[in-house]
């Protein structure tokens, strides 16, 4: 597709050069102070992983011993709860302080991936998450070359492997949704440049990762990996499973190696999967959409043809497709195909 960007595109600093990978644009929301939004990133941050940077830089200088499990369900089974717990506060809170700033869940990304036309975008999330388990591989891989320490192993009794699936899972939705969504919306909302969110979101995410020692370069490249993945689909909830299946993996293994097997299969079979929709798709390319974000709003100029309604007058001089002023009069931007009034409308 030629002619100028689209404005939310333009807005985002995409440029005109190959799309293959273009950046969902920011959404609209009105700007507050920067004073305001460090201060809320670091205060939901410290509550959720003050404890988690103090265990590491004791494990880092080497006054945290291994503990001896008890394999008390009484013990590991109040443990899920607390991780139960901490992740329904830790939604409430950035849910509850997103909202005095008019962000919708949707837009920190807590939305089922859909299509265009409104169904299911279920071979987007499936190359999603092929990118999440790529980006997880790669950055381990340096963390096995490149790390000092590590975590203390207990024995794997079946109590404690169910806490660790639970904490699997507590990771996966408390790390994507504070360390990078809240902080990449929160932060730009503020009109803070891109290469400080960038950082600010990096280093929070090592801090509490530096028990690995140099190995924590390797957590560096899997966390910028993901935070690429963010801004491209703006989509949290595939981050987030992949995170979690990850850790649940990697605990599981302790106990048994046919799990690490099951998961390396499953991984492969992903890979294979996006691989052959990635294709289907390339050779059967679907008809020109405007930029991710932007839904249809219904009924518009084909949904009115459909029931017999006249269609929306054509520009006078025919222009490259892209979004301009809505002929319906809607003070709002539709977009034009090359041929023909869509049913999709922006307020950019």
């Amino acid at each position: 597709m030629t002619g100028p960007l689209p404005p939310d595109r333009a807005r985002s600093g995409v440029n005109a050069g190959p799309r293959w990978w273009p950046l969902a644009p920011d959404p609209d929301l009105t700007p507050i102070g920067a004073r305001r939004a460090y201060g809320e990133v670091l205060a939901v941050y410290l509550a959720f992983f003050l404890v988690g940077i103090v265990a590491a830089g004791l494990l880092l200088a080497g006054r945290s011993a291994d503990v001896t499990s008890t394999g008390s369900w009484g013990v590991y089974l109040t443990a899920a709860v607390d991780q139960v717990m901490q992740i329904g506060l830790a939604v409430a809170v950035v849910l509850l302080l997103a909202a005095r700033r008019g962000v919708r869940p949707g837009l920190l990304g807590l939305r089922v991936p859909r299509r265009a036309d409104g169904r299911v975008a279920v071979s987007q999330s499936i190359r999603m998450m092929a990118w999440c388990f790529l980006a997880i591989i790669a950055g381990n891989i340096f963390v096995a070359l490149l790390q000092t320490g590590s975590l203390p192993q207990t024995r794997a009794a079946a109590p404690e492997l169910i806490y660790s699936v639970v904490q699997a899972a507590q990771a996966g939705v408390i790390e994507e949704l504070v360390v990078l969504a809240f902080v990449v919306v929160t932060l730009r909302q503020a009109g803070r440049p891109w290469w400080e969110v960038t950082a600010v979101a990096l280093v929070l995410r090592a801090a509490y990762h530096i028990y690995y020692g140099p190995g924590v370069v390797g957590i560096l490249i899997w966390a910028a990996l993901f935070y690429c993945i963010y801004l491209r689909f703006r989509q949290l909830l595939p981050l987030m499973v992949c995170h979690g299946l990850w850790d649940s993996v990697a605990f599981l293994s302790r106990a048994s190696t046919v799990v690490l097997g099951v998961g390396e299969l499953m991984v492969a079979a992903l890979w294979l999967t996006a691989v052959i929709l990635w294709l289907i798709e390339r050779n059967n390319p679907p008809a020109a959409v405007p930029a991710a974000g932007h839904q249809p709003v219904r009924p518009g100029p084909v949904a009115l043809a459909q029931m017999g309604a006249p269609p929306l007058p054509p520009p006078a001089v025919h222009p490259p497709p892209g979004w301009h002023p809505d002929p319906a009069g809607t003070n709002r931007w539709r977009w034009w195909d090359g041929h023909r009034w869509t049913d999709y409308m922006s307020p950019h």
